[in-house]
């Protein structure tokens, strides 16, 4: 019985945790969450997860003239982003099986990873690699599931 209340008291941090939303392959600095597809046919199918503490770096295109001007309301920038997140869950509540990885890039699929940058300006890379890992499992204990997602040349 005591195992069974652990078991239901990992479940439910997980879910607190991960819980599955509706999107595309995201990262977002303000909120701090990210959402990680599972079936690159089927991007809503995916796992939103907070707490992914993603990076965004954003630099100026400069273009390569020796008297160019920059205006500030052009669409002058280019971002890239990435987030890993590791979390220890119960094997039953894993988002696929112990001992596998899900690996999807741009290639894959059209729809655009979107990063969110703190003052609310978005950026969508169509060059993108998602990965979900879940370890091998070793007895009833929990497994480490790993969570991947890398954009680049993202511009807004």
């Amino acid at each position: 019985m005591k195992k069974l209340a652990v078991l239901l008291l990992l479940f439910f941090v997980h879910i607190i945790f991960t819980v599955t939303a509706s999107a595309d392959p995201r990262m977002e600095t303000n909120d701090n969450f990210c959402h990680f597809i599972l079936n690159a046919e089927n991007t809503d199918n995916e796992i939103f997860l907070a707490g992914c503490d993603s990076v965004i770096t954003v630099v100026e295109k400069v273009e390569a003239t020796e008297n160019a001007t920059v205006k500030c309301e052009e669409n002058n920038y280019m971002a890239n982003g990435h987030a890993t997140v590791t979390k220890f869950v119960p094997q039953a509540a894993a988002p696929i099986p112990p001992g596998t990885t899900l690996k999807f890039t741009s290639s894959d699929s059209e729809t655009p990873c979107t990063m969110v940058e703190s003052n609310g300006r978005q950026y969508r890379s169509h060059k993108w690699q998602s990965i979900v890992r879940v370890d091998r499992a070793y007895a009833r204990n929990p497994v480490k599931v790993t969570y991947e997602i890398f954009c680049q040349e993202g511009v807004q």
